[in-house]
């Protein structure tokens, strides 16, 4: 392995750490549903789990950094998740835009996230809300991340600078009366050593006749700063997101078989700090294949995912500002029809990619091996009830249109493994991907679809 490599690699890994922030509670939502689970495991085991875990790493956007992760599931109300962050690097030289003298700064930041509190004015409401604030001394923004843009032959690079991010959102869901929750708002899933036991009849029924049906309402707010920003010191959204999910697996958290649909309409009405206004529409569908097993498996699935996106606001015609880089009414790099990252072509930087459409499908090799070097450890903090091992292949593309036959041409690949863990009740996941702007190492929480 190339020295050249190496430090591309770490380069560009860093950037996990700052889409953990920004993706986090899309990943705790990802679960198109609202369930209990309950071990069945040998006597001792909890029912409430946690686990702690500190973490650190060196790389050239923020130095050597270090701080602990923890995951809290089951406690207050059985179907809740809490996760909590805090970190720090060390201190980095930095030039600043307005003037010349040198400075050194460090990042740092927190997150605080619930997932699934049900207030007790309505048993079929469930509440999910997070809270990051944090600091960047090298944060990278891809402004202009068309699809025809390179990295790294000169042609196009995006901007380094420093500056703060920080966002929240409130998320309201209502289980509706439909399916599995006609008369029982939350499905009890009985899980040995997390693969549930009690689900020989869930998973790939009639749409909205089984399975579980969601309706939300998200509200949303992001500032981002740089100061390399030559028109304005930040960009500024919040609005709200109306959304159907509806899930029909076996097990929303590491599904086996069945099939899950999200609809999905986002809106920034340029109110009040808001940077201008936009829309975007998003569909996600999954579908998920179990296969025989092998003596030394426990669980074998071949897992398919596809997704698109369209801003009709964005308006190519003009500029925010004159001679500006944003268009009239354009989503933020983060939102709308955006790729790379955490869930969608995982070997390239975060929001690498964000035009005004998008389309994506993946297709993941799901395993479960017998062996468990954590099976049944009641004296370990770290409940992990399996490992996984995954093989993953992605395609993608943005475009300035929603024209098929652009979108399905010319698509960037990439390919990669990963390695998982239930801990807590909670999928946690160290993926490595390769595409050909270089390779990716990044880690998160939940599958990513």
């Amino acid at each position: 392995m190339s020295i050249h490599f190496m430090q591309r690699l770490f380069k560009r890994s860093a950037i996990f750490f700052f889409t953990v922030f920004s993706m986090i509670f899309a990943q705790y939502s990802a679960t198109a549903s609202e369930y209990i689970v309950e071990k069945v495991n040998p006597s001792g085991t909890r029912q409430r789990d946690w686990v702690v875990l500190p973490y650190a790493f060196s790389s050239e956007s923020m130095g050597f950094t270090a701080g602990a992760v923890g995951i809290f599931s089951g406690f207050i109300q059985p179907q809740m998740t809490l996760a909590a962050t805090v970190f720090a690097g060390e201190e980095m030289p930095v030039e600043h835009a307005y003037y010349s003298d040198s400075d050194t700064e460090r990042a740092v930041g927190g997150m605080l996230a619930v997932s699934g509190y049900n207030p007790s004015f309505s048993e079929r409401t469930f509440i999910s809300a997070i809270g990051v604030r944090m600091y960047n001394p090298k944060q990278r923004l891809y402004l202009d991340g068309g699809h025809d843009t390179k990295q790294f032959d000169g042609d196009y690079q995006p901007l380094e600078s420093q500056g703060h991010n920080n966002w929240a959102d409130i998320d309201f869901r209502y289980v509706l009366p439909w399916g599995e929750s006609t008369n029982t708002v939350l499905p009890v899933i009985k899980s040995n050593r997390g693969i549930a036991v009690n689900r020989d009849d869930a998973g790939g029924g009639a749409p909205f006749s089984t399975g579980q049906t969601i309706i939300g309402t998200e509200l949303f707010y992001a500032k981002l700063s740089a100061d390399k920003f030559v028109q304005e010191p930040s960009l500024n959204t919040n609005g709200m997101r109306l959304y159907i999910e509806h899930d029909n697996t076996d097990y929303p958290a590491n599904p086996s078989r069945g099939y899950r649909i999200n609809g999905k309409v986002s809106a920034d009405f340029g109110l009040g700090s808001s940077t201008q206004s936009w829309n975007a529409v998003e569909l996600d569908y999954s579908h998920f294949l179990e296969i025989d097993n092998f003596s030394w498996t426990r669980q074998q699935v071949l897992a398919f995912n596809f997704w698109t996106a369209y801003s009709p606001s964005w308006d190519k015609s003009g500029s925010l500002h004159e001679g500006g880089l944003l268009d009239k009414n354009q989503t933020p790099m983060w939102e709308g029809a955006r790729l790379g990252g955490l869930t969608r072509m995982r070997a390239y930087d975060s929001n690498r990619f964000n035009d005004k459409a998008a389309v994506y499908g993946a297709v993941e090799y799901r395993m479960i091996p017998s062996f468990n070097p954590m099976k049944d450890q009641g004296w370990s903090p770290f409940s992990i009830d399996w490992f996984q091992t995954v093989l993953f292949v992605e395609a993608g593309r943005v475009a300035e249109q929603y024209k098929l036959g652009t979108l399905l041409s010319d698509m960037k690949y990439d390919v990669g493994f990963s390695l998982r863990a239930l801990a807590a009740n909670v999928p946690v996941r160290f993926d490595i991907a390769v595409g050909d702007e270089g390779t990716a190492m990044q880690v998160m929480i939940n599958q990513p679809f």
